[in-house]
């Protein structure tokens, strides 16, 4: 991928991208993404919606552990609303019947989500004419996302991101019919 492209994903998903100036001792990410310019989409979705689901996970379970340790308080001291309030900023003659249930013992706990770990690439390249993305953490969404990705680049031109199909013999690459008709020229 261009050195342009490749410095706009490392800037638009920085967390992602921890490992891209370790030395190739520790990363395969030191040398970048090793793919052509036509998956620049693709990359660019899945990395957006990796991170958004990351984000969106961790939101969804501090907000389950605030408000279970807020019932947990208000029930233990219930002359005590301060954390529920905070929480819960008083606003509404919804909070009135919350703190009523929490009183009498009906509001329920919620469950909190399961931790989904940040994801950090440790390799983006080419093979076999598809994308492979190699990383650390997520979980079985990131996984789906990912899988979805690395079977669209397989009908993506890697070069210019038309639709394309997989070609060659020896060295399998995924062009659209102009790619593969420059390609052949090549030879």
């Amino acid at each position: 991928m261009n050195q342009e492209l490749d410095a706009l994903l490392c800037k638009k998903y920085p967390k992602m991208m921890i490992n891209r100036l370790k030395p190739m001792q520790e990363t395969c990410m030191c040398w970048g993404f090793e793919c052509g310019d036509g998956w620049y989409n693709i990359l660019d979705e899945l990395m957006g919606n990796i991170q958004r689901h990351v984000d969106w996970k961790e939101k969804q379970r501090g907000r389950a552990i605030a408000h279970n340790q807020a019932i947990i308080d208000a029930r233990r001291i219930p002359a005590d609303w301060t954390k529920f309030n905070q929480i819960y900023h008083n606003q509404s003659a919804w909070n009135d019947e919350l703190r009523q249930n929490i009183i009498d013992h009906k509001a329920e706990l919620k469950d909190v989500p399961t931790e989904c770990p940040q994801v950090t690439l440790d390799q983006v390249k080419e093979k076999f004419g598809t994308l492979r993305f190699y990383y650390t953490g997520g979980d079985n969404y990131v996984d789906g996302m990912v899988t979805l990705a690395e079977s669209m680049s397989g009908v993506t031109c890697e070069v210019c991101g038309n639709p394309g199909k997989s070609i060659g013999g020896g060295w399998i690459k995924t062009l659209c019919e102009a790619h593969n008709r420059s390609e052949s020229n090549n030879d």
